[in-house]
């Protein structure tokens, strides 16, 4: 295989680090400060996907000494261990997978493990199913979970720990000083209740002390999951995306949900509708191409216009993995053991980024896709957070690319997309090799759609160029060597700006600092992290300027929430009407 799957689960030493590692090349700016927080999933054997397992904070402490950065880390501290241990006799009695979360006799577990918010300092850990929970960004220690059970919107009421499925990218306003985010409250649907599921969502605010206020999007029902929040000054906007569920995935079976609608949809609410005496609050809808898992949006909207980046790949599921059974599709060989658990994470279709333009009026304005013919799988980003709020918005967006391996895509991963509506490629025109990783910036000031012709043009003229290389005068751009990963990636804005990311090489787990305004020229440098620990495949991160002592008191009684689920949650999820769940008194 071009990638040496063993090097993306993570080392057991991970959970818990605190030492100096040497800078082994280039130069690390003298001047650099400030901290970098990226989440990961702790591996353990019997977990059967990759991103299973509660979450592991790590934070590099970005001042140098003496030729060494910091690195500290530490395992969250949900009850997902607790799980583990008490179910671990009989662990094969109950489903070996379902993410984005884990289902047991006690119902779901809590993993926190995939994103990162900075909320004024404090340090809080998502998923896409669970409540988030808060760790404290000095030491690391877990503090609580955010909000009792009966607080939230219960999607489905199991045993003591109900299911909570929301985003795992909530939004911080600080203008407002409050966490913004959507929760659902599923229920089966009704001409295929089996095997798949519908969402009532709601808009979920949080002042990061009194208790959570809730706002149904009235007539709206979700086929997938948001998995962004997507905020605005004067726009709440929750997308449709093709992360789906169903009872049969919930119970372990091999039944797969139905087939997302192969666009994207986005509701979008505004902002001065979510009264406090209000339940519900009206939406639009809007749809564009593609299918959507990540977005960069501006905060400022530019001339009553609403402008954003989505990235997007139509080939590939987090929520299935490879199992037992599976065979590589373009060889038809069986895999070796070591890739059971592996998501179905790379694309045989190359990634799309899309830059939108909308009004406040939810009508779409324009369009413009940009495609490389050699860059597969858009993986993770970043942008210049300096820009979020500018007037002018951002400048950039700064996309990994996983790469096109053909060994890592499986039979049922290609019957399940071969047909999609969203690919570009057919069977014909894919590669004959695999592909390396790219990290590359697009400027938003581009014309995307002439970009993409440009490269066509090129492809065309230069046969013998090497496909990842094609675009070497238009853009600014770096091609990995042969078996590495890039992985978590995280915007220093100090100066010009740095790129600070993970990497999963054949040697183990590095750290590579990129200068943003020349990616060509390659890493200047590099932390060697393989004879001290193994990363592993890390997820989201988040920059903090400084560390400051908590301030706030707000703490939830773990066990009082758990036991109050099991009276609470059931009676509020299938007797109460919604007034009594979204107008509780917010302390």
């Amino acid at each position: 295989m071009s990638l040496d799957v063993n090097k993306l689960r993570g080392s057991s030493k991970l959970a818990n680090l605190s030492e100096y590692v040497e800078i082994s090349e280039g130069t690390w700016p003298e001047n650099l400060s400030g901290h970098v927080f990226i989440v990961a999933p702790f591996n353990r054997e019997s977990d059967t996907h990759l991103f299973t397992g509660e979450g592991v904070i790590v934070r590099w402490d970005l001042k140098s000494e003496n030729g060494k950065v910091k690195v500290n880390s530490k395992k969250l501290k949900t009850w997902d261990s607790l799980w583990y241990s008490s179910l671990l006799p009989i662990i094969k009695l109950f489903p070996k997978k379902f993410f984005p979360a884990r289902t047991g006799f006690w119902g779901i577990s809590e993993i926190a493990n995939t994103a990162i918010v900075n909320m004024g300092g404090r340090l809080i850990l998502t998923a896409d199913a669970g409540r988030y929970w808060e760790a404290d960004p000095n030491t690391l220690e877990t503090l609580t979970p955010i909000g009792r059970f009966d607080e939230h919107i219960v999607s489905v009421p199991l045993s003591f720990f109900p299911m909570v499925a929301n985003t795992a990218h909530p939004f911080y306003d600080e203008e407002v000083e409050e966490l913004i985010t959507c929760e659902l409250k599923t229920t089966p649907r009704k001409e295929n209740f089996v095997v798949d599921m519908t969402s009532a969502p709601y808009i979920t605010r949080w002042d990061g002390e009194g208790t959570l206020k809730h706002w149904e999007l009235a007539g709206t029902v979700l086929d997938g999951t948001p998995h962004t929040a997507i905020v605005t000054e004067k726009l709440i906007m929750i997308p449709d995306m093709p992360f789906q569920t169903g009872i049969a995935m919930l119970l372990g079976l091999k039944i797969p949900p139905r087939k997302a609608y192969p666009k994207t949809q986005m509701y979008i609410v505004k902002r001065e509708d979510l009264k406090t005496n209000k339940e519900t609050v009206p939406s639009r809808l809007v749809t564009f191409g593609g299918d959507s898992y990540h977005f960069v949006c501006n905060y400022r909207h530019i001339d009553n216009e609403i402008r954003f980046v989505t990235v997007q790949q139509g080939t590939i599921s987090l929520t299935e993995a490879i199992e037992p059974g599976d065979v590589k599709h373009f060889s038809g060989e069986s895999y070796p053991k070591e890739c059971y658990g592996l998501p179905w994470m790379f694309a045989f279709d190359p990634g799309v980024l899309r830059k939108v333009v909308i009004n406040e009026d939810a009508q779409l304005i324009s369009e413009e896709v940009f495609i490389h013919p050699g860059w597969y799988t858009t993986v993770l980003y970043t942008a210049d957070p300096r820009e979020l709020k500018e007037k002018t918005g951002y400048s950039a967006i700064y996309q990994v690319y996983g790469g096109f391996h053909q060994d890592l895509v499986c039979r049922r991963q290609y019957m399940s997309f071969r047909d999609h509506g969203t690919r570009f490629f057919t069977d014909e025109q894919l590669p004959e090799e695999d592909l390396p990783c790219v990290l590359a910036k697009l400027p938003t000031d581009l014309n995307w759609e002439e970009l993409t012709e440009k490269l066509k043009i090129e492809q065309q003229a230069n046969p013998d160029t090497h496909l990842s290389e094609l675009g070497r005068e238009l853009l600014d751009f770096y091609v990995c060597p042969k078996g590495h990963l890039l992985d978590s990636i995280q915007f220093i804005p100090q100066e010009k700006g740095y790129i600070f990311i993970s990497v999963v090489t054949p040697t183990g787990s590095e750290i590579w600092l990129f200068a943003a305004d020349c990616l060509k020229q390659g890493p200047i440098a590099k932390i060697n992290l393989s004879k001290k620990i193994d990363f592993g495949f890390t997820l989201h991160s988040e920059y903090f300027e400084r560390l400051s002592e908590r301030k706030s008191t707000y703490k939830v009684n773990r066990l009082a929430s758990a036991l109050g689920s099991l009276t609470k949650v059931p009676y509020e999820f299938f007797l109460n009407p919604r007034s009594d769940i979204v107008n509780r008194k917010v302390r």
